[in-house]
């Protein structure tokens, strides 16, 4: 049996991708994974992609299938509403991705055709081999290889395991890694809407207490009147809203969105979700990684978890494939320090940092809605200080590439 293997457990859109960059190496994939696939088109969600994301879906080869239905999105919007109640004021200000020579901040897409191509890409690979309605119930790892279990009875030894299960993650109870968890008394809840006026490719982020409620828009036709809304807010205001007729509900989620894409009516399933943070103490044990949302959880604000999840593969992907040219165990403890000594702390940021976004997205607290307010007021009027806050992620992510160099040097 060959020792040339690499296990992937959990097959959502992050296994997926994980799957198909490591299939594109001389490696055996197999992939577990307890959900039956031909369910995906349940899935009613969107993923605001960002660039890195659709960097990625060029490299596997499947940029051409998916673009058809790709949103660019062109403008972002935000929008204090914390006195539109009271006295109709409100601040907004756009942020154009041209201010940093982009010619977008990223694509909306659908989940499913993402999974769609991203699965049938695999299949036509002869080293992919997809081990469907099974799930690991045990993993054994020694020095040169490591052994995993199925619930079918298979049994598997490979270089590497890497956990791609989600926020309940069996593979890290096993390995004891505990995590710190934040929960918002909050819940999200997702659905798609038509509405009368033009998106003009423009997502709009609107904030006033409970959590963002943000219109991300769709591709549907050259009229553009198609949009996913990601609505956070407290539980009990979520689940009277979801449990309402559609008449009622459209009238809610018009005035919650204050008009600005006119009338706007329910066009899918609604989908809800407890909104949490998430992050473990550790990425690593012996053979075995945890990545996306095994490892790090985040509140859906700013498109951040799937895209972090994102930027866990591509790191992990580059030093495996850095190790093979080398002829070196990807599996092997100085290969996966590599990984948790760079993925660890950029990630710990992350989550802190959308930790608070979200906490002040929420705040019912009159300064930090006085001081939130003033801040949008000030980048609308300073648009040199607008520019640098739109810069700023693009110097991390130089700043990131720099640590990841001189990471490498040292090792």
């Amino acid at each position: 049996m060959s020792f040339e293997n690499v296990i992937i457990s959990g097959l959502g859109i992050s296994g997926l991708i994980t799957a198909s960059l490591f299939c594109k190496e001389k490696l055996q994939v197999h992939c577990f994974e307890p959900r039956d696939f031909s369910k995906l088109s349940e899935d009613q969600r969107t993923t605001a992609f960002l660039n890195p994301a659709i960097e990625v879906f060029k490299k596997i080869g499947i940029w051409g299938e998916i673009k058809p239905f790709a949103q660019p999105l062109k403008e972002m919007e935000i929008i204090d509403a914390a006195g539109f109640e009271k006295n109709g004021e409100t601040v907004s200000v756009v942020f154009d991705p041209n201010e940093v020579s982009l010619k977008s901040f990223g694509y909306n897409i659908p989940n499913k055709r993402v999974s769609s191509s991203l699965l049938d890409f695999l299949r036509k690979k002869r080293n992919f081999v997809l081990h469907n309605e099974d799930t690991l119930v045990d993993h054994y790892a020694f020095d040169p290889n490591i052994l995993v279990k199925s619930a079918k009875g298979k049994v598997l030894e490979g270089q590497l395991l890497i956990s791609c299960e989600g926020r309940d993650s069996e593979i890290r109870k096993r390995e004891k890694i505990s995590s710190f968890k934040a929960s918002y008394n909050q819940l999200a809840m997702v659905f798609q809407v038509s509405h009368s006026e033009n998106h003009k490719e423009r997502t709009t982020e609107i904030l006033d207490t409970g959590g963002p409620f943000t219109i991300i828009p769709l591709r549907s036709s050259a009229s553009q009147l198609k949009s996913t809304i990601v609505w956070m807010d407290n539980p009990k205001i979520i689940n009277k809203a979801f449990n309402l007729g559609k008449t009622e509900f459209n009238a809610i989620i018009t005035k919650k969105s204050m008009g600005v894409r006119g009338k706007i009516k329910l066009a899918s399933e609604k989908q809800k979700w407890p909104v949490s943070s998430q992050i473990t103490k550790g990425l690593i044990s012996k053979r075995t990684v945890l990545i996306a949302e095994s490892s790090h959880v985040m509140p859906p604000t700013g498109a951040q978890g799937l895209n972090t999840s994102v930027e866990d593969i591509i790191y992990l992907y580059q030093i495996c494939k850095k190790a093979l040219r080398s002829n070196k165990d990807i599996g092997e403890d100085r290969v996966l320090r590599q990984y948790s000594l760079v993925r660890f702390p950029l990630i710990g940021g992350k989550v802190f940092g959308i930790h608070l976004l979200n906490k002040i997205s929420m705040t019912e607290n009159r300064f930090l809605k006085t001081a939130r307010k003033n801040f949008l007021k000030h980048l609308k009027e300073n648009s040199a200080f607008k520019k640098n806050a739109d810069k700023g992620r693009l110097r991390i992510i130089k700043w990131q590439k720099k640590y990841f160099l001189l990471v490498k040097k040292k090792k």
